[in-house]
C-alpha cells in the first residue's frame, strides 16, 4: 500500500506513510498562552449542571434560552462525555450574552455575539485563567479586534496594553513586570511593529529584546517545522495495520529558553498513535520564546498531529 499526505476540509496537513519514510505536517493552534492552567475534568456532569441550573433560579438570574453546548480542546462541538468546555448563553434584543466555562464551572471566557451561530463578536470580552483569574480583555467590532486590549499577570497586574483597529496592532503599546514596572514601550501601524524601546526591571535599557509582541514557534517557522516532521515521524506499524487514523494533540510548555516541557496528550487515539505523536515532539529543538510586552516569557502550545491513510 503506497499512501500519501493530503489536506483535509479544515486546513489541516494529514500525516500518511510513504515506501521511503513517513511524513507529517501539522498546523499550528492558536496564540501561545502565557501563564496557562490546566484543565480540569469533573466526573458528574449532570449533577453539576444540574447545579448550576438550580444556582441560577435561586438567585433570580435569567434563565439560559437554550441546551448547554460542549466543545473538546480545540474548541470543536462536542458531546459532554469528550468536552474540556461548556458554553452556557442568554437570549438577549441584540444577540447572546455567552459564558464559556471551565468543566469545573468557573469561567473560561464571557462575551456578546450578535449572530445566532456565535462568530460575530461586539463589544468587550473577558478571558479567565482556571481559578477565575481575569487574564485578558478585548474589545470587538462586528469581530474585529477595534478598541483597548489587556493582558494580565496572575496577580493582576497589567501585562500588556495598548489598541486594537480593523485586527491589528496600532498606536503605542506598553509592557510591565509584575511589579509594576514598565518593560517596554513600542509604536504599531497597520499591525506592524515601527519602534520600540526595552528595558530591564532596574530602568536600564534591555539591548537584547527588539520585539513587543511574539508567539513561540518551532525555530525557522512552520516551513522547518515541517522539514522536521518529514525526517522524525514514523507511522506505527500496527496503526497501518489496523487502519488507525486521527487527530492527536500534544499540549507542553516552552520554556524563556526555548526548551519544551510538560508534554501531555491532550487528545487521544490509541496507545501507539499517543506515543509517536509524544516522541516526536520530544525530539524537537527547542523552540523560538514568546515575548509579552518587551519580556522573554514561558508560553503554552497545543500541536495537533494528524494521522491519516490514504491509498493511492
Amino acid at each position: 500500500m503506497i499512501l500519501r499526505p493530503s489536506l483535509d476540509r479544515d486546513g489541516l496537513f494529514l500525516a500518511t506513510p510513504a515506501d521511503a519514510g513517513a511524513a507529517i505536517n501539522a498546523a499550528f493552534l492558536g496564540f501561545a498562552c502565557i501563564n496557562p492552567a490546566p484543565i480540569l475534568y469533573l466526573a458528574m456532569k449532570f449533577l453539576f449542571r444540574l447545579a448550576l441550573l438550580l444556582s441560577c433560579c435561586i438567585s433570580k438570574m435569567p434563565a439560559i434560552a437554550q441546551d448547554t453546548l460542549y466543545y473538546d480542546v480545540t474548541w470543536r462541538l462536542t458531546t459532554s462525555d469528550k468536552a474540556s468546555y461548556f458554553r452556557t448563553k442568554e437570549k438577549l434584543a441584540d444577540g447572546w450574552q455567552v459564558t464559556d466555562r471551565f468543566l469545573t464551572g468557573k469561567p473560561q471566557m464571557t462575551g456578546k455575539y450578535t449572530d445566532d451561530s456565535f462568530h460575530v463578536r461586539q463589544g468587550e470580552f473577558i478571558w479567565y485563567d482556571s481559578s477565575s483569574k481575569v487574564t485578558r480583555r478585548c474589545t470587538y467590532v462586528n469581530n474585529k479586534e477595534d478598541g483597548p486590549e489587556t493582558f494580565y499577570y496572575d496577580n493582576g497586574q497589567i501585562q500588556a496594553t495598548g489598541n486594537n483597529k480593523d485586527d491589528d496592532y496600532t498606536g503605542e503599546w506598553i509592557g510591565y513586570y509584575p511589579s509594576g514596572k514598565v518593560s517596554g514601550k513600542a509604536k504599531y501601524k497597520n499591525g506592524k511593529q515601527v519602534s520600540g524601546a526595552f528595558y530591564n526591571e532596574d530602568g536600564s535599557r534591555n539591548k537584547e529584546v527588539k520585539v513587543f509582541m511574539r508567539e513561540s514557534e518551532f525555530p525557522g517557522g512552520a516551513a522547518q517545522w515541517l522539514r522536521f516532521l518529514n525526517k522524525t515521524f514514523r507511522y506505527p506499524d500496527s496503526a497501518v495495520t489496523n487502519e488507525t487514523q486521527g487527530m492527536v494533540i500534544i499540549g507542553f510548555m516552552v520554556a524563556k529558553d526555548g526548551k519544551l516541557y510538560d508534554l501531555h496528550v491532550e487528545r487521544t487515539i490509541d496507545k501507539y498513535l499517543d506515543a509517536e505523536a509524544l516522541r516526536v515532539m520530544q525530539q524537537s529543538p527547542a523552540w523560538q520564546p514568546a515575548i509579552m510586552g518587551g519580556i522573554i516569557s514561558e508560553s503554552y502550545k497545543r500541536q495537533p498531529i494528524v494521522f491519516k491513510l490514504q491509498a493511492e
